[in-house]
């Protein structure tokens, strides 16, 4: 009898245990269409109803993003890409949601503007064609001692209102250039500056830009897109130097940083090195940079 009864139990509990029953539109969702696309999501292991939810949607996401096709392309140029940054525009329709047991499931169809897919897609194709000019220039500075080179909180995407703080060491004394190649082709220096004209860094100094105790922020704001930040470190002042810090002692208007087209640092790193990556004065300066791609979203 008693056996009896512990299986009686033992079925009864696993009859409780029975799987969520999917909606009705589940196996035959919208196909895309010239105005949108569309994506199922789901989740079955949120926390509560709110959690299941958000976790379908980040499913639904990630699947349009890897159906827009763009996502190798931007790893291989080394851009993180985070569907909760990139994909703001999506809209939810048809959720269901049930309880079994102790955690939720949620189903949901998310639609995504297709204006909004070109407009990615053409900010995207066109930060991998310049990160992949940038790198080929990059190469001609050679690493020849260690530094590091992040932000504060070690973060690469941000929304607009946001404060960031940059991070550096060296392991050698040296002069510093932080240079961030935005997405409109602007290149702007952002150490030295107004606040800090000098380009000298000590040896194992742990550099902020900006300090805790800056008058000055470094706040996020347009152009919104992905940039390219360069940390270049010489142990001696170079002409590359010479000419940065040129730029920052002629601010006006109150700016705290120096601003040029792209194309004048480029020249001035070609004629800094000769095609074997030594300086074209021929000193014995070691050199070494590091660099961080950079996405910023608005709100």
């Amino acid at each position: 009898m008693k056996k009896a009864l512990f299986l009686a139990f033992f079925c009864f509990g696993v009859a409780t245990l029975s799987f969520a029953e999917q909606p009705y539109w589940w196996d035959s969702p919208h196909k895309d269409d010239g105005e949108f696309m569309y994506e199922r999501g789901s989740s079955v292991d949120g926390e509560s109803e709110h959690d299941a939810v958000q976790k379908a949607v980040r499913s639904a996401k990630a699947l349009i993003l890897e159906r827009i096709g763009i996502a190798p392309a931007l790893e291989a140029s080394g851009l993180q890409v985070s569907p909760e940054f990139a994909l703001v525009n999506c809209e939810v329709s048809g959720t269901a949601t049930q309880k079994v047991g102790k955690v939720w499931h949620a189903w949901l169809l998310v639609k995504y503007p297709q204006k909004e897919k070109e407009r990615m897609l053409e900010r995207w194709n066109a930060s991998v064609l310049t990160i992949k000019e940038l790198k080929a220039r990059e190469e001609k500075i050679p690493v020849q001692f260690r530094v590091s080179f992040s932000t504060a909180d070690g973060r690469s995407q941000f929304r607009a209102g946001e404060q960031v703080t940059f991070r550096f060491t060296s392991e050698r004394d040296c002069h510093l250039l932080i240079l961030d190649h935005q997405s409109d082709g602007t290149t702007v220096l952002l150490f030295p500056n107004r606040f800090h004209p000098d380009s000298f860094v000590a040896k194992g100094e742990v550099l902020l830009i900006p300090p805790a105790n800056a008058p000055f922020r470094i706040v996020v704001g347009e152009p919104f897109g992905d940039d390219r930040i360069e940390a270049i470190a010489s142990t001696d002042e170079s002409a590359l130097h010479r000419d940065v810090a040129k730029r920052v002692r002629d601010l006006k208007g109150g700016l705290d940083f120096a601003a040029a087209e792209r194309a004048s640092f480029t020249r001035v790193i070609d004629s800094e090195f000769s095609g074997n990556g030594k300086d074209s004065d021929g000193s014995k300066a070691l050199w070494s940079r590091a660099e961080i791609n950079f996405s910023t979203w608005p709100k």
